[in-house]
């Protein structure tokens, strides 16, 4: 290991002279390695594409993920949306069903009020893929894949679907504590 030492080099910049005192040895073969590190890394997952992206990772784990949910065989992925089941469920046992598969499977990205978190805030007038009954059960039914939420109709049945997106149309308007910053566009009912 180099000690430092009070030898004074004999350049000067702009008057100021330096002592010599070298860098430790292992802190330079730290340096060292990193260096050949980042350059084999870099070959490997950037230039050559031996080694899988991030982005490939995510989307191999987003896959097993549907696999296994489909492995559940609780949902269907025939799963058809008519307009006969566009109509909002509004008595209480229906709701407390919609509730409980809220918490169930919903909690972790929308918050348990419905004020968002990874997802949007469901709770205020702005929407991303709409606001009506049809729209929300749509977006649960087929998901949104590229925002990283999945297809349901692999995990729900209909009927459920149909639930959640009942309990989750009834949550509009509540204040829940901390929402989420609005996104998407202002949706506003129709009287029809």
């Amino acid at each position: 290991m180099a000690k430092p030492t009070d030898e004074l080099l004999d350049h000067s910049y702009d008057g100021i002279k330096e002592f010599n005192n070298p860098l430790p040895r292992w802190w330079l073969y730290l340096f060292i390695f990193c260096i050949i590190w980042a350059a084999v890394y870099m070959f490997y997952y950037h230039f050559a594409g031996i080694g899988e992206s991030s982005d490939a990772q995510y989307a191999k784990e987003m896959q097993a993920f549907q696999e296994q949910m489909m492995s559940k065989n609780t949902g269907s992925a025939d799963i058809v949306l008519t307009k006969a089941d566009f109509v909002v469920i509004s008595d209480k046992p229906n709701l407390d069903a919609g509730k409980a598969i809220y918490a169930k499977n919903c909690v972790a990205c929308h918050g348990a009020g419905g004020e968002g978190g990874v997802g949007p805030n469901l709770t205020d007038d702005y929407w991303i893929h709409g606001g009506t009954y049809e729209n929300i059960a749509t977006t649960i039914l087929n998901g949104v894949p590229e925002k990283g939420m999945i297809t349901w109709k692999a995990v729900l049945k209909k009927d459920e679907i149909l639930k959640v997106a009942s309990f989750v149309k009834s949550l509009k308007g509540t204040n829940p504590p901390n929402p989420k910053a609005p996104q998407g566009n202002l949706f506003k009912e129709s009287a029809n």
